[in-house]
C-alpha cells in the first residue's frame, strides 16, 4: 500500500488513434476510437458525508479531465445518505439515470451487478490498472471486476478524547474488559463514555462489523450463515449481540442514541460531551481538525475475541461503477482510470484527508499523526462484515435489533434469534440471491 507512485500514462486527445480506457494500449475489449461527439456524462454519488472535501476535489478532477477532453461534461449529483441505494433503484428500474454510480463496497455493490445494473469495469479497464485498486476482491464476482475502488473506508476507529479521559483520570482502555471498566467510571463521574447515534440505522452496521468481526475465523463463516449452512444463532455469529448487551448494561453509550443519527452522535464527542466515538476512517481528518491534534487518539475496538480479525480495523473501499445503460462506457472508464492518477491521489489525500484506494499513493503526503496511524491500523486491515451479508439483513437485522437492544427492547439471545429469522425467510425468498451468494462463497474457499 505503501509504493511510490507509477506514471500512469494517458495519451492525448483524438479520433484516429484507438481509444483504450486509462491510456492507449491493450484494452480488455476491442479498441474503438475515442468519441469525438460531445458526450455527456451524469455520475450520483455519495461520500462528502463522511470524506469531508471530496465535493471539492471531485469538482476540480472533472475539471481537470475536461481540459484533456474538451468534448467531454460531466454532471455530479451528491445524494443522501439514506436516498442513494433507493434513487439508483429507481433509475435502474426505468434503465435510465447516471452513467457512473457510487456503491459502498462488496455486496452493496454485487446485488446491482447479479440484478444487471452495471457493467463489470474489468471489461473496460485494463487488469494491470485494476491490480493496483485495494479490495478489489470484494466487487469480484464469475472472474469479473464489477466496480472500481475510489477511496479506502478502514471501518471503523475509535477516536476518544485525550483531555476528557484525564481529567476523568480513566487510562485508554485498550481491552474489552477494560472498556466496560472505564464506562463504569465515566459514568460515576457524569461523563458520557461513548457517543452515538442509530436512529437512522447505519451505525447498527458498523457496530455488526467492528463488534462481530473479533469472533469469526474466516469470510467464509458470514457467507455460510448467510446461505444456511450454518445459522446466525451460533455462538460465532450471535457473540457480538452479547458484547453489544454488555455495553448497553455498563451504560457504555449516550442515553438517547435511539433517538440520535449516526453524524450527530459523533458530534457530541466533538463538543467534548463524550470520551470517545466511533467514525468512519475516511472522516477522521475533520474531526480531528475540530478537536485539535494534541486532545484526539485513535484506535481499533477494544479486543474481546481471540479470532483472527480481533484487534484489527476493518478495510473496505467504496467504489464507482459503470451503469448498464450507459452509451459511453469506454469515456466512463477512463474517468475512473483518471481519478488514480498521481496527482489526483495525491490532491485526494490533502483534500480530504482519506486514503485513495491504491497501491500506488505516495503515502509520505500523510502529515497528520492520526492518519500515519490509521494507515499503519489499515495495511493490515480485516474483512469489513457488512458488505457479505444481503442489504436486507442488514437493515432488518443489524439495523433494526441494534436499536431495540441499545434501547432495552431486546436482548442479545433475542437480538440473534430474529436475525436468523429473518435469514431464513431471505434463504426461502430470494432463492436467487441465496444461489449468488453460494457461489461468491465457493469463491472464498
Amino acid at each position: 500500500m505503501s509504493k511510490a507512485f507509477r506514471i500512469v500514462a494517458l495519451a492525448g486527445l483524438g479520433a484516429a488513434l484507438a481509444f483504450v480506457p486509462g491510456g492507449f494500449g491493450a484494452s480488455p475489449k476491442s479498441s474503438t476510437a475515442f468519441p469525438t461527439e460531445p458526450v455527456r456524462l451524469t455520475m450520483w454519488w455519495w461520500g462528502e458525508q463522511e470524506a469531508a472535501g471530496a465535493k471539492k476535489w471531485l469538482t476540480d478532477t472533472i475539471a481537470l479531465y475536461n481540459k484533456k477532453h474538451p468534448n467531454v461534461t460531466i454532471k455530479t449529483v451528491l445524494q443522501t445518505t439514506d436516498g442513494l441505494i433507493p434513487a439508483f433503484k429507481a433509475a435502474a428500474a426505468a434503465k435510465k439515470g447516471p452513467d457512473l454510480q457510487y456503491f459502498w463496497g462488496g455486496i452493496w455493490a454485487l446485488e446491482d451487478a447479479w440484478a444487471g445494473n452495471t457493467k463489470p469495469v474489468s471489461d473496460y479497464i485494463p487488469r494491470s490498472e485494476l491490480k493496483h485498486y485495494l479490495n478489489s476482491s470484494e466487487e469480484t464476482f464469475g472472474g469479473k471486476i464489477w466496480t472500481a475502488p475510489w477511496y479506502v473506508q478502514p471501518s471503523f476507529p475509535v477516536l476518544y478524547r485525550k483531555d476528557v479521559l484525564a481529567r476523568a483520570g480513566v487510562a485508554v482502555p485498550r481491552t474489552w474488559a477494560a472498556m466496560l471498566k472505564a464506562c463504569d467510571r465515566l459514568n460515576a463521574k457524569g461523563i458520557t463514555p461513548f457517543a452515538g447515534g442509530v436512529k437512522d440505522g447505519w451505525f447498527g452496521g458498523w457496530l455488526y462489523s467492528i463488534i462481530g468481526a473479533q469472533g469469526i475465523r474466516s469470510i467464509s463463516d458470514v457467507l455460510d450463515a448467510t446461505t444456511g449452512k450454518k445459522k446466525f444463532t451460533d455462538s460465532d455469529q450471535a457473540a457480538w449481540w452479547t458484547r453489544l448487551q454488555e455495553m448497553r448494561d455498563h451504560k457504555c453509550w449516550n442515553d438517547d442514541i435511539n433517538s440520535l443519527v449516526l453524524y450527530n452522535g459523533q458530534q457530541r464527542w466533538a463538543q467534548g460531551k463524550a470520551a470517545m466515538t466511533v467514525t468512519a476512517g475516511s472522516d477522521v481528518k475533520k474531526w480531528i481538525q475540530q478537536v485539535g491534534v494534541a486532545k484526539v487518539g485513535l484506535m481499533a475496538m477494544p479486543k474481546w475475541g481471540n479470532g483472527p480479525y480481533a484487534g484489527r480495523l476493518g478495510s473496505t473501499s467504496q467504489t464507482v461503477g459503470i451503469t448498464a445503460w450507459t452509451k459511453y462506457p469506454e469515456v466512463a472508464a477512463d474517468f475512473i482510470v483518471f481519478m488514480h492518477t498521481p496527482e489526483r491521489m495525491k490532491a485526494w489525500s490533502k483534500t480530504t484527508g482519506a486514503f485513495p484506494a491504491d497501491d500506488r499513493f505516495n503515502t509520505s503526503v500523510i502529515t497528520i499523526p492520526q492518519l500515519k496511524s490509521l494507515f499503519g491500523l489499515v495495511k493490515n486491515g480485516a474483512p469489513y462484515l457488512e458488505n457479505f451479508i444481503p442489504t436486507e439483513l442488514d437493515s432488518k437485522a443489524n439495523f433494526g435489533q441494534s436499536q431495540l437492544l441499545l434501547g432495552g427492547n431486546t436482548d442479545a439471545i433475542g437480538a440473534a434469534q430474529a436475525t436468523e429469522k429473518i435469514a431464513q425467510r431471505i434463504r426461502v425468498t430470494q432463492r436467487k440471491l441465496m444461489a449468488n451468494f453460494k457461489k461468491w462463497s465457493a469463491s472464498y474457499r
